[in-house]
């Protein structure tokens, strides 16, 4: 069977007004997992494995008003909002959909706020941020030289540690250091080794081309305040001879729009999109 990636957009409708923290990070966390324990909870137990908890990525919520005092989000009764849920293995997908398809009236609940699932879209033509593929079709993406990212939610990448031990996070995302995580990703899911040659292979190659309004944005995690970066960036190949490493990094890119890149992508963050 073929390792099928989807992205699927949840619109959702509340069914009752409330506040929600601005990031909703940690409660739509909550949501997915309460959806796959009640169709598999054999599934949802090993998604707490170490090595399964990448297994999805999810985006914040969009489509409703958010505080610039408090960051809050407000919220009221039938109001059209929409969630991402990007489903990075087969069993994931299955268990969700059963979710969505099995439910009378499927629904998730965010903090006190219960929405209902209106509808959700997985076809590409249905949303831009919509959409499915499989490992073998990125393998045959053609290399490329130029790629326009856009970072919709806040990004922030995990590059080791500081001499006191303290965490290193990048929020501008320089080829590398973007590319690092989705690459190893790729590697243990085909068992292929690309490594750090490969990311050195980008670090000599890849340049930084053009930023349009970059920010840094903040986002809450388990009581803390962390920084982010959203806007778009291009990226430009300097050196077009490798044409199996260009078509390898142009494959980790159309990866990326599942995946997510950085720190903390199931809680939100780190939502992106090549849009040229």
């Amino acid at each position: 069977m073929p390792h099928t990636l989807h992205a699927l957009v949840v619109n959702l409708a509340p069914q009752n007004a409330g506040t929600l923290p601005g990031s909703v990070g940690e409660l739509g966390h909550a949501a997915f997992y309460a959806a796959i324990q009640a169709v598999d909870p054999d599934l949802s137990a090993r998604m707490h494995n170490a090595d399964e908890r990448s297994a999805f990525s999810l985006s914040p919520l969009y489509g409703y008003w958010q505080s610039p005092q408090d960051g809050k989000i407000r919220v009221s009764p039938g109001q059209p909002g929409w969630l991402r849920v990007c489903l990075l293995e087969p069993a994931l997908f299955a268990a969700f959909t059963t979710h969505l398809l099995t439910s009378t009236r499927p629904t998730i609940r965010l903090g006190d706020v219960h929405f209902a699932i209106t509808d959700a879209l997985g076809n590409p033509a249905s949303h831009p941020w919509a959409g499915y593929t499989t490992l073998d079709e990125l393998r045959q993406l053609p290399p490329a030289e130029r790629w326009v990212l856009e970072f919709e939610s806040p990004t922030a990448v995990r590059w080791g540690d500081a001499d006191n031990r303290r965490r290193r996070m990048e929020i501008f995302p320089l080829p590398r250091m973007a590319i690092n995580g989705v690459g190893k990703r790729w590697d243990k899911w085909t068992g292929e080794n690309w490594g750090r040659d490969f990311e050195e292979w980008v670090e000599r190659n890849v340049i930084i081309e053009r930023v349009w309004k970059w920010q840094t944005e903040g986002f809450a995690y388990r009581g803390q305040r962390y920084t982010g970066g959203v806007g778009k960036v291009a990226w430009r190949l300097l050196d077009k001879s490798d044409a199996a490493r260009a078509a390898h990094l142009n494959c980790l890119l159309h990866l990326a729009f599942f995946t997510g890149i950085g720190y903390k992508t199931t809680h939100g963050l780190g939502q992106m999109r090549l849009v040229e």
